[in-house]
């Protein structure tokens, strides 16, 4: 007897025939006529090879293979059952990898969504999902989201892909600074300073190139240094002729030791959008990447209402 040439409507009449006590009880259930219940019935023992139940004037009762078959089919609905539920636990599981990159030095940040959302992720009962965070550049970052190679990422994008989805999640305030040796140091007269500002020797991160200096115009030619990350703009920035903005969390041991000076932090600031990329399609998306969003956006909701913040 070939199994798998039984199909489970078949099954299924049998099943509701026996609970049903025969064929004239069990139409109501399965919607069915008398005649169709056991058109249904004989096919299946046709292709079981064995009669599987009595019926007639006498009334209904099942042969002695009919009992052991039905226990049989029992046994099988309930494998079936388990097989579903496996299958649906595997759709919504909190298992697999996941990979996610960032830019540098968010970790400082107290306003980064990142800190609530890993802390809420990593305490969700049935994670088990494997975590691999990278930190990239931005243009890294998206091209890593496009490829496939990472599932998310966290930065800073000017130059936005069409094919990408781009959530934002808050501002990063950024201080123009440089060192207590720099010839700006000492200048406290804010007229003085505007004057020599423009022609300062700058670095600038090569993700936002001018951008990174509003006050500075298209003619300006004193961006003489790029960088790929805060990490390097702050080694040339200590130890170097230039100035530049950096985070005002990153900054801050270094301003108040005094090895760093801001200059003057009311007038020269600029805020940085800081979102989270990810594909524009649910085929590659996976229950741990939005259960990750979902605890992001909750950070950043939590931020938000602690510090009245805007997006």
């Amino acid at each position: 007897m070939n199994l798998s040439t039984i199909d489970l409507k078949l099954l299924r009449v049998f099943h509701a025939v026996v609970e049903c006590g025969g064929f004239t009880n069990a139409q109501a259930l399965l919607n069915v006529s008398p005649s169709t219940i056991s058109s249904h019935m004989s096919q299946l023992e046709g292709r079981v090879g064995f009669r599987l139940c009595e019926r007639g004037r006498s009334g209904f009762r099942l042969t002695q293979k009919g009992e052991q078959f039905h226990r049989d089919v029992l046994q099988f609905f309930g494998a079936v059952q388990d097989l579903e539920s496996s299958a649906d636990a595997l759709r919504s599981s909190m298992a697999g990898k996941l990979s996610v990159g960032i830019i540098d030095n968010l970790v400082s940040d107290p306003e980064c969504p990142l800190h609530y959302a890993l802390a809420q992720f990593f305490s969700q009962r049935d994670n088990e999902v494997q975590l691999n965070l990278q930190v990239l550049s931005p243009q890294q970052l998206e091209r890593g989201v496009l490829d496939h190679e990472l599932d998310a990422g966290i930065g800073i994008f000017y130059q936005q892909s069409s094919s990408l989805v781009y959530r934002p999640l808050y501002r990063e305030r950024d201080v123009l600074v440089c060192s207590r040796n720099h010839p700006l140091a000492g200048i406290s007269a804010p007229h003085e300073l505007a004057r020599v500002l423009p022609h300062t020797p700058k670095v600038a991160r090569n993700f936002m190139q001018r951008q990174e200096f509003p006050f500075v115009d298209e003619s300006d030619d004193s961006i003489i240094s790029t960088v790929t990350n805060v990490e390097a703009a702050a080694f040339l920035i200590l130890n170097g002729p230039f100035i530049g903005f950096l985070p005002r969390h990153y900054a801050r041991s270094w301003l108040e030791s005094g090895a760093l000076v801001a200059l003057f932090p009311d007038k020269f600031v600029r805020y940085s959008q800081v979102s989270l990329v990810h594909p524009d399609s649910e085929k590659h998306s996976s229950p741990p990447l939005g259960r990750l969003i979902e605890c992001i956006e909750m950070g950043h909701q939590a931020a938000d209402s602690v510090t009245g913040a805007p997006a």
